[in-house]
């Protein structure tokens, strides 16, 4: 039986090329985002890869919209194989700097919405012994200069799925946790900052495809993994983070000395 796959952030980037990973394997896809002239190009991309896809706009950050994206997903397929909490925007900033209302904002999409939507998911994706697919980031266990608000956001991410992985594991529930790094999408130019600077980039590095980052995650759900690090510079810096963190505090000084900090 091909697999029902819900998919947050659809409209563009890694979302979109995991939407048709999936369409070329012969999933049903039901594609949510808050564009629905986006989603509908997603959904004519998704079915002539060889899926089925199904539009559901909305905004993840309103339970309204996300209470209808799983009744409409189980009303058109009646099963939820997995549900990737992809939706997510960046905040880059210095922390005496931070914004109140932008930080909670932040915390709403890449916090609360993953953590709900799986609440709302979980008995479909427990009759399934299906699989909730948490997109994190590098900066989910590192953090620099200017990346506090966004990192703080992955940081409470990446604890939330740690729990309910271990909560989840005796329905038959599995948590996938991703970290990509750099990645060749919008996500930058559609990021909250203060003063045009993103915060620290690898010296000569070159961001992923969507692409290859999708098919990672296919690949990562289909063998049942639990974390997926994406690339080597990821694997890097979070081994560096965990065995050598007195010489990553005295980089990230450096840093924010050299920037102006």
């Amino acid at each position: 039986m091909a697999h029902v796959v819900v998919i947050t952030g659809a409209s563009s980037g890694i979302g979109r090329a995991l939407a048709l990973s999936w369409a070329r394997r012969g999933a049903r896809v039901v594609l949510s985002a808050r564009s629905q002239e986006a989603l509908e190009r997603v959904a004519e991309e998704v079915r002539a890869a060889g899926g089925d896809g199904l539009v559901v706009a909305g905004d993840v950050t309103v339970e309204e919209d996300r209470k209808a994206l799983c009744d409409r997903a189980l009303a058109a397929y009646g099963r939820l194989d997995v549900l990737v909490n992809n939706a997510g925007r960046g905040y880059y900033a210095p922390t005496l700097e931070i914004d109140p209302a932008e930080l909670e904002a932040i915390y709403r999409l890449n916090v609360v919405a993953p953590v709900r939507l799986a609440q709302l998911a979980i008995e479909p994706l427990s009759a399934a012994k299906g699989t909730v697919v948490m997109v994190s980031s590098i900066a989910g266990l590192v953090s620099a200069p200017r990346m506090g608000p966004y990192a703080s956001s992955k940081f409470a991410l990446e604890a939330l799925s740690m729990s309910l992985r271990a909560e989840v594991s005796a329905r038959g529930v599995r948590v996938l946790v991703v970290r990509p790094g750099p990645v060749a999408t919008p996500f930058h130019a559609n990021a909250v900052v203060t003063d045009e600077n993103v915060g620290y980039r690898p010296p000569g590095h070159k961001p992923q495809s969507p692409e290859e980052v999708a098919e990672g995650v296919v690949r990562a759900v289909a063998s049942g993994r639990e974390v997926l690090e994406t690339s080597a510079f990821v694997k890097v810096a979070s081994l560096a983070a965990r065995v050598t963190p007195g010489p990553m505090r005295w980089l990230s000084k450096r840093m924010a000395r050299h920037s102006g900090l």
